[in-house]
């Protein structure tokens, strides 16, 4: 029976140890976010959140170096007293590697502040009591591949921030990331930001306690229409998406290549850098290719050969018709010997007009039949096609190739 029971406590230990590095990993995200949009206030506290929930050397030397940055800022010997005793819990724990070097230094730093103002007589301002808090911690899906699975000590602050990222709680404006008192109760949070779907989501506040609410933002798709002739295959990246007229595209944020294929037109393509939510339009313009610029010229020999054939068959008739007359007279007898010549002669032009007929008619049978194949087989494609720089002002690729 002790058996089971250790067991049983075993296990749940090992699930709220599991529970507090989630939290604390959920806290030391919100605070790198905001440290790395330089909201060093919101940085301390979702770091001082994570510490205690996990109280780990990169979890105090991230919160140092909030509280380091924030004393800069807002001269209050609270931040510099929470710098050093977390230089120190990060020193106490890492001896070597790390940012050691960069802890040593900074807390020499944050010591020379404080015996100044120690000096100068400032005095804190007491112990934080229990408050009710909510912070509000924004990922952008589309961003999610940056996040690095392990929790490391941050560095400088790099300044990235959101465009047009907002945040309420209840409809008052509140900073993302930062933990912000609030009554115990039901409150509804609601997020936006440019190029991303606006989040609206409720939560419940409890008494005393500081809650980390996880917002996640789904990239706006960019509008891409494309202004080409009816019945062109248009299709994105490799792959088909449509045939025009269509809707216009619903595109990812990022390069893709364009390309519009028809029937009798040299393909076109473009490469297109798209941002979220951007409305494009794409001109593609498609040019005949040289077979389809062939084509009417090879029918239209075809119609004068065809014509030549009309004309050398009727000479043959007509003279084939001659030919019988005299023939018939000769056979009637009484007729002088210069008729057989005349007969003669009309077989012999009879005959090369209808070996003309045909050899003119099967040349116009030819270049007809080439040309109809060559307007019905006239399917262009982008396989082995080269990409070759766009002149012009805008960026992007155009295709070129010979089919």
């Amino acid at each position: 029976m002790n058996r089971f029971v250790i067991v049983g406590v075993l296990l749940l230990t090992t699930a709220t140890s599991f529970a507090e590095r989630a939290t604390a990993e959920r806290y030391f995200r919100a605070g790198a976010k905001a440290y790395a949009s330089q909201n060093f206030v919101a940085a301390a506290a979702n770091f001082d959140e994570a510490y205690r929930s996990e109280p780990m050397p990169e979890i105090a030397f991230s919160g140092a170096q909030a509280y380091r940055r924030l004393y800069h800022i807002d001269p209050k010997i609270d931040h510099v007293k929470r710098a050093i005793e977390l230089y120190r819990a990060y020193l106490d724990k890492v001896k070597t590697g790390g940012r050691v070097g960069d802890a040593a230094d900074n807390l020499a730093e944050m010591q020379r502040e404080l015996d100044k103002l120690k000096a100068a007589g400032v005095t804190s301002s007491g112990s934080a009591t229990a408050r009710t808090r909510l912070g509000i911690s924004v990922t952008l899906a589309d961003q999610r591949t940056g996040e690095s699975a392990a929790l490391t000590e941050v560095g400088d602050a790099t300044g990235d921030v959101t465009r047009g990222l907002a945040a309420t709680i209840d409809g008052t404006a509140v900073e993302p990331f930062a933990l912000v008192e609030v009554e115990a109760k039901e409150h509804v949070i609601k997020v936006v930001a440019e190029g991303y779907f606006p989040v609206e989501k409720r939560t419940v506040a409890v008494e005393n306690q500081s809650a980390l609410v996880e917002i996640e933002l789904a990239p706006r798709p960019a509008i891409v229409k494309v202004m080409t002739e009816g019945g062109a295959r248009i299709s994105v990246d490799g792959r088909p998406v449509a045939t025009s007229p269509s809707a216009p595209l619903e595109l990812a944020a990022g390069k893709h290549l364009l390309t519009v294929l028809h029937r009798g037109r040299e393909p076109f393509g473009r490469e297109i850098t798209v941002g979220r939510g951007e409305q494009v339009t794409v001109a593609a313009p498609l040019v005949n290719t040289g077979r389809r610029r062939a084509v009417p010229w090879l029918l239209g020999g075809a119609g004068l050969l065809a014509a030549g054939a009309v004309t050398t068959g009727i000479l043959a008739t007509v003279h084939d018709g001659d030919a019988t007359t005299l023939r018939d007279q000769l056979d009637a007898g009484n007729r002088p010997p210069s008729d057989g010549d005349r007969y003669e002669a009309e077989v012999r032009t009879r005959d090369r007009y209808v070996t003309a007929t045909w050899v003119i008619g099967g040349a116009a049978v030819t270049v007809g039949a080439v040309g109809v194949l060559l307007f019905l087989f006239d399917h262009p494609s982008t396989e082995g096609v080269q990409l070759t720089p766009m002149v012009g002002t805008s960026t992007g690729l155009s295709l070129g190739g010979s089919f």
